[in-house]
């Protein structure tokens, strides 16, 4: 077969893998018959310093085999602080499929040897109390991956198989944030402990109910000042989520969940919800606030869990809508909460899709899209901010200051996963899928997910192996 056919049949095998191995399969094939493994292959890159990580990869190599454990330490701490930068720079993922230079996970595997030989090693002089203050301390210092759900009505559902694709492969983050429909499935991965959501995505995946949109009649609209019937949506999130707190959700799987909520007063700050800020919130109606897109659903008072079981309302006086308005991807604030240093984000808003897709293309047809998407998102933000200032005390101003939020936040992270921009399917953007399309949407979310496997893996290595290494060490402390 020509190269050219043999090209054309590896593209339309990838686009249809229906695993992670098949996928990958492909995409090494195609990437040597495009001559990419070669550039894998070899060491001259202008993105990474290839010659002194060789030399650090040796001098590793070097004290580790002779037992220099107090040498390694100092030697660790400066080769992953001094290439952090360049492991970390997205345009190494940018060439090849399959993944990045061989030089780099040639390193990547001679830090996770020496940090494992350091964790399970007696070090002279450092006792594993203090070899356990100095991990944590480093960790800490690194920081972890946090994986965000953005919004996105029924497109949301993709958020299902993003999640799915990164458990298996053993990547899903301790840290998880949604807004909106991403709450939802950040919720229900977020109140399973691993067992239960292993057991989830193997058999469990038919069971999930479905219906969350029911459109109320004309009457029933002018009386509630909505269109859609937030309990049928309560009752799809309580069946797929169940009843819980953050704390309780916490306490259970030992994955930390975040949901963002918008105010409905103007002078009443963004929220972002988890088992640090609001313990006993109930995780139900955070969700429900979240999904509560204005004219769509109605705005939504929190409830908390009291000590007794009780339910009690959760700030009283306040109400609270769809998190997406301010919060869709809350990189900051997870950040100064739970030392995130690098943030994925699975992204289906249907007002955001249409100026992302282009990110990771080359050439000037996506040279030509950024600019215009660039100076659309910075000039309407620039004109709802006049607006907003000119019709100050008036009736619109609300409006144009949700419409700013809007405008003026950043829609992506470190690493982005987005659901594939097709004008067609935003003719069932609000609506409830059918069993087929519910797996279409997951695979979709699969599929999306595969291609950045390998820039995740090696991104978030690093932060892994602290984990590990301080489970380890915690053993031998408490032995």
């Amino acid at each position: 077969m020509p190269n050219t056919g043999k090209r054309s049949a590896l593209k339309k095998s990838l686009a249809q893998a229906n695993s992670y191995a098949e996928w990958l399969k492909n995409a090494e094939e195609l990437d040597q018959v495009d001559g990419l493994m070669d550039w894998r292959n070899s060491n001259a890159s202008e993105f990474c310093h290839e010659q002194l990580m060789r030399e650090h990869i040796q001098l590793m190599q070097a004290s580790r085999q002779s037992n220099d454990l107090v040498g390694l330490i100092g030697l660790l701490q400066e080769s992953v602080y001094r290439h952090t930068g360049e492991l970390n720079n997205p345009e190494l993922y940018q060439y090849a499929r399959s993944g990045t230079k061989h030089i780099v996970n040639e390193y990547l595997d001679e830090v996770e040897r020496v940090m494992r030989t350091l964790s399970e090693s007696i070090i002279p002089h450092i006792s594993e109390s203090r070899k356990l203050a100095l991990f944590e301390q480093a960790a800490k210092i690194y920081g972890r991956p946090a994986l965000i759900l953005s919004g996105g009505a029924a497109f949301g559902i993709y958020h299902l198989g993003v999640v799915k694709a990164l458990w298996e492969q053993n990547l899903l983050p301790e840290v998880l944030a949604g807004s909106s429909m991403g709450s939802i499935i950040a919720a229900a991965v977020c109140n399973k402990n691993d067992a239960e959501l292993d057991h989830f995505f193997k058999e469990q995946l038919n069971t999930i109910h479905i219906d969350a949109l029911r459109w109320r009649n004309p009457l029933s609209i002018r009386a509630q000042g909505s269109v859609m019937d937030e309990q049928q949506l309560f009752a799809h999130i309580t069946a797929n989520v169940g009843s819980v707190t953050f704390a309780e959700a916490y306490e259970r799987s030992g994955r930390i969940l975040n949901i963002t909520v918008s105010p409905t007063r103007t002078h009443q700050k963004p929220r972002l919800l988890n088992y640090l800020t609001a313990p006993n919130v109930l995780v139900e109606y955070a969700a429900l606030a979240s999904c509560a897109v204005p004219l769509l659903f109605p705005a939504v008072a929190l409830q908390a869990r009291k000590a007794d079981g009780s339910q009690v309302p959760y700030m009283s006086t306040e109400t609270w809508i769809d998190g997406a308005l301010h919060g869709d991807v809350p990189r900051d604030r997870l950040a100064r909460l739970h030392n995130i240093s690098q943030t994925i984000v699975s992204q289906a808003n249907p007002h955001v899709l249409p100026f992302i897709t282009h990110k990771n293309h080359r050439g000037v047809r996506a040279f030509g899209k950024q600019v215009v998407a660039s100076v659309i998102h910075h000039g309407s933000a620039e004109l709802l901010d006049i607006g907003r200032n000119f019709t100050y005390k008036t009736a619109l101003n609300p409006l144009l200051n949700q419409a700013h939020a809007i405008a003026s936040q950043q829609y992506l992270g470190d690493i982005n996963i987005h659901f594939p921009f097709k004008p067609t399917a935003y003719l069932k953007v609000v609506s409830n899928p059918t069993p087929q399309g519910l797996v279409d949407y997951i695979r979709l979310g699969e599929r999306a997910t595969w291609p950045q496997i390998a820039m995740i893996r090696d991104m978030t290595r690093i932060s892994r192996l602290f984990a590990e290494c301080i489970e380890v060490i915690q053993k031998r402390v408490g032995e």
